[in-house]
């Protein structure tokens, strides 16, 4: 007779120990419903039997398409119960990209809020309202459920990353690698049974990852937050509020966007006594900030790993000691957590001495198992130790530059390929550069980051064989790229500048990015000194270059549009400029149409513009730019 795996060995036991331990208490908090964890418990059951009777089976993939219902954590579960392997998509991905993960993975089953095409299996679209008919689910006894034989290192999810290669790759976790991250959160944050957690973070981002299972899984109540249904930031703060959360895993932005909205307050968030923030850097001066308003009620806890190590690997408690030993701009990333190995390795492979710069290599069982179905990006970045040539020692190379001080503690210092982190979503900018390059007629772009604006954005530029409508390559990234990869400026120019090499400077294009944005905004400053702008026009022109397009009435939701949080603090910066103090964040979410932004803005008084000299016009300045930049890639080929 097998033996029964137990909570430690596979996620469903944990989730069944947890439902049988929990019973009638919440396991979902909606808000204006709750699950309990013993009828959360049934629903999964019945979800397993449901996705049984589709032939879903051990090993199969389902792909999930779906927004935070019941039903959709159900099905999570469901897999887990069967042995089946989910994998979260965005359900505003564009469709074309949605095509080539379904390519990717083939999955058995797409379970989607859209009408979608899935030529490998069935799809199933959910109601209006992203849920599935559940009453319609059999019973768990209406099929045969016989508990699957599974080892450790069986895969629970896939979750897709940006691909260098242009398109997106989808990483295999074990169930061992997750396992281990519930073990770290119960040792961090205590029993999970009195906890209540937070699930701001969407299904297909991986810091999801956190919340489901050290929430949900281990016995917390779980406190979905549909961020793409309800926009307003203010309103998450009531529900956080209102619910009892007391763990809050989030992005650095998010937190930096409450903070300016200022809702990031002990009296706004009483209940919360974990902040877990990851994903990317929190600057050192706000979080200092945050730690004095806190520092009697919350830990704030700053956690790192990439997707392919099970969402989090290292983290570090930021107490007064840590706040006060950070030199530079971020705190350190703490130390490896102890179930992975790591190594700080030069470019031969070899190991940096204590202090010194060097890549990331992560280690050991909890490490992803693979990208799905794309052997040459596993080789790329699954290797031999290449210290051990005796035995097999598979290590993941984080492609992150980090330093270990004399403590063991790791501290980040950059990026040793093109990877960036916009909102905390990860984002390799040759896809975005495939993207434009798939457009007709384009020979080829470069990507860069602009992180000196107000808020961290995308430029792309870009040589053609014809001039390209900015409105044209725009629409063809939507139907492309989802929103946080789209940049937020296009450049179409003659020719790149090219290094010694022969290569796009990519630092020359940054300079021309900024060029062009500072041009941007000393134009804007004349023509306001020189004839004010009307405020509808002002607030169009603000929307345009936040959404990349201009094809929009007055009367337009901003997040109908699209539009996203980060994508309004934009809007806020720019708008300020020309109206200091006239309006705040809060006013912006209460007012998401061009028509109410500038009623509202037309009740403040303007204040007079200081005159400023006439700037050259774009085309001239940019010229000249590139004109420099091609004397200067010429001097250093001499």
């Amino acid at each position: 007779m097998a033996c029964q795996p137990s909570p430690d060995d596979l996620l469903w036991a944990a989730f069944d120990a947890a439902a049988t331990r929990r019973g009638p208490a919440p396991a979902l908090d909606f808000g204006t419903q709750s699950v309990s964890f013993a009828d959360l418990r049934l629903l999964a059951l019945r979800a397993a039997s449901f996705l049984a009777g589709l032939g879903v089976a051990t090993g199969d993939i389902v792909a999930l398409q779906l927004p935070n219902r019941a039903t959709t954590y159900a099905l999570m579960l469901g897999c887990l119960r069967l042995g089946a392997i989910y994998s979260p998509l965005d359900p505003k991905n564009p469709a074309a990209r949605t095509e080539r993960m379904l390519a990717r993975i083939k999955p058995k089953l797409l379970l989607t809020t859209a009408t979608a095409h899935n030529p490998f299996g069935q799809a199933i679209p959910t109601r209006t309202d992203g849920t599935f008919d559940s009453a319609s689910w059999p019973s768990p006894l209406a099929a045969t459920l016989r508990q699957p034989q599974l080892s450790p290192t069986h895969p629970a999810y896939i979750m897709f990353t940006s691909g260098s290669t242009g398109e997106p790759k989808g990483a295999v976790i074990p169930q061992q690698g997750v396992l281990s991250l519930m073990r770290w959160s119960k040792a961090l944050m205590g029993d999970p049974d009195a906890q209540r957690f937070t699930a701001i973070n969407p299904l297909h981002f991986d810091n999801s990852v956190f919340d489901f299972y050290c929430g949900l899984v281990s016995g917390a109540t779980l406190v979905p937050i549909e961020t793409s249904e309800e926009p307003d930031p203010s309103q998450w703060v009531r529900r956080i509020a209102d619910a009892r959360a007391s763990v809050m895993f989030s992005v650095p932005t998010l937190l930096l966007l409450l903070d300016k909205m200022g809702a990031l307050d002990p009296s706004r968030l009483p209940s919360v006594r974990h902040f877990v923030f990851g994903g990317e850097g929190f600057p050192i001066d706000q979080l200092r900030a945050v730690h004095t308003r806190f520092g009697e009620q919350a830990r704030l806890i700053n956690v790192y790993g990439p997707t392919e190590t099970s969402c989090i690997c290292s983290s570090q408690l930021i107490d007064a000691a840590a706040l006060k030993e950070t030199p530079g701009a971020y705190p350190s990333l703490g130390h490896m957590h102890t179930d992975f190995a790591h190594q700080v390795l030069d470019d031969n492979g070899h190991a940096v001495a204590s202090g010194e710069a060097g890549e990331l290599w992560i280690g050991g069982p909890n490490v992803g198992l693979g990208y799905y179905g794309n052997p040459e990006e596993t080789a790329r970045r699954f290797q031999q130790d290449p210290r051990q040539t005796d035995y097999r020692a598979i290590y993941y190379r984080s492609g992150d530059l980090v330093r270990a001080d004399a403590s063991g503690k790791l501290w980040f210092l950059g990026r040793k390929d093109n990877q960036i982190k916009i909102a905390g979503h990860r984002v390799e900018l040759e896809e975005v550069d495939f993207a434009v390059e798939a457009q007709p007629g384009v020979r080829r772009s470069l990507t860069v980051l602009l992180s000196e604006a107000a808020t961290p954005q995308l430029v792309t530029a870009f040589e053609a064989d014809a001039i390209i409508p900015t409105e044209t390559m725009t629409a063809a990234l939507v139907a492309r790229l989802p929103v946080y990869m789209r940049p937020a400026r296009l450049m179409q120019v003659p020719k790149l500048p090219v290094n010694a090499n022969g290569k796009v400077d990519r630092l020359a294009v940054l300079a021309l990015a900024r060029e062009t944005v500072n041009d941007t905004q000393r134009a804007a400053t004349h023509e306001a000194a020189a004839a004010p702008i009307p405020t509808e026009a002002l607030v169009r022109r603000a929307w345009s270059n936040a959404l990349g397009h201009d094809t929009f009435t007055n009367t337009d939701s901003f997040f109908d549009l699209g539009g996203t949080s980060l994508a309004l603090t934009r809007i806020h910066a720019e708008l300020s400029a020309h109206r200091p103090d006239a309006l705040s964040m809060i006013d912006l979410f209460a007012h998401p149409t061009v028509a109410r932004i500038a009623a509202f803005l037309d009740g403040h008084a303007a204040p007079a513009q200081s005159a400023a000299s006439p700037a050259a016009s774009r085309a001239e300045r940019q010229q000249a730019m590139l004109a420099k930049l091609r004397d200067r890639s010429a001097g250093a080929k001499s």
